[in-house]
């Protein structure tokens, strides 16, 4: 946790702080595939995403998943920041070209020759997570991949121009951005069950995902806040400083104060869910398990990685001018 943090609001929540027993094993993994399998990520890239401690976020967002359902996820926890640190400073042409690229390959199209290991990984992922999932689930997975990459479509005027948008642009915006729809539905591969439609697109299952999201992108903005000033303005509490003409101190405690209320509505809604007939009790579990994964993500930055550390992520301009195939 960066030092400053301790004389700041903290984040709470009321669910139980799990890593799973195989974390050492996630590790190796992580490092053998940065080894092997990334050669489009520079070394020195390698070596701080080495001390990010992907495998703990793996452990820690999954902590009961059986050893075998865990190494697709892994996959996805280094795909995930590859994918979008690999991909920052591109246009909106081509993120856009991503976004219909990384949907085709997730429901079955085979990467290409001249696409570069990114696309090879996200296949392999994919024919991992193919294993345990049914074919309706991979495509809700590549639809959910595609809303983060229209997520970064949307905040790439902002970020290119260093410009605020509105905080409402903002939360709307972020929800898609952070990456959290794809996590949610993971909670489904950990227990073995794909949910029909007309459960995981219930209203209130659709709001359970929404509040995940935003509570997992409040929590980021808030711990990531050092390594984002001065090179990105989509932050919560840089949005809600200018938004509101305050000072720093005071956009903390305001962006603290929103997050709270996500969780407190976020807990209200688990404790007053309808019946799903016989459904019900893997409801439960998937609400269960993706308690698990908002505690595990704040754990995480609090306990492990030195990502949000001076040099421990990549610098602003590292992979600027990087060769997009799309």
């Amino acid at each position: 946790m960066h030092q400053d943090l301790k004389e700041r609001p903290r984040l709470y929540y009321p669910w139980p702080d799990l890593i799973s027993p195989y974390v050492d094993e996630l590790e190796e993994e992580i490092n053998y595939w940065l080894l092997h399998s990334y050669k489009c990520i520079p070394p020195e890239i390698k070596r701080k995403y080495e001390k990010t401690r992907l495998g703990h976020i793996t452990a820690r967002f999954f902590p009961m998943a059986s050893r075998e359902r865990l190494t697709p996820l892994n996959m996805n926890s280094l795909w995930g920041i590859a994918f979008d640190d690999y991909h920052e400073h591109c246009t909106i042409d081509q993120l856009r070209r991503l976004k219909h690229r990384v949907e085709d390959i997730l429901i079955g199209a085979p990467p290409l020759k001249e696409e570069n290991d990114i696309f090879w990984q996200l296949a392999a992922m994919r024919d991992s997570f193919a294993q345990f999932m049914p074919t309706n689930w991979l495509a809700r997975f590549s639809n959910s991949m595609g809303e983060y990459i229209q997520g970064m479509v949307e905040e790439a005027p902002f970020k290119e121009r260093l410009v605020s948008p509105s905080l409402s642009e903002y939360m709307q915006i972020r929800m898609k951005a952070v990456d959290v729809y794809p996590l949610v539905s993971f909670a489904e591969v950990v227990i073995g069950y794909t949910f029909p439609r007309e459960v995981i697109y219930h209203p209130l299952m659709r709001r359970l995902a929404d509040l995940t999201c935003r509570i997992v992108a409040w929590c980021n903005d808030y711990f990531s806040i050092w390594k984002e000033e001065d090179k990105d303005i989509m932050n919560i509490i840089m949005v809600v400083q200018h938004e509101y003409n305050i000072s720093r101190e005071e956009a903390f405690a305001e962006a603290v104060r929103i997050h709270q209320a996500d969780v407190e509505e976020y807990i209200h809604l688990c404790d007053h869910m309808p019946h799903f007939g016989i459904h019900n009790e893997k409801v439960k579990e998937f609400i269960h398990h993706n308690n698990l994964m908002i505690q595990g993500h704040k754990s995480w930055y609090e306990k492990d990685t030195q990502r949000y550390k001076p040099g421990g992520h990549p610098e602003a301009d590292q992979f600027r001018g990087v060769e997009v195939v799309v």
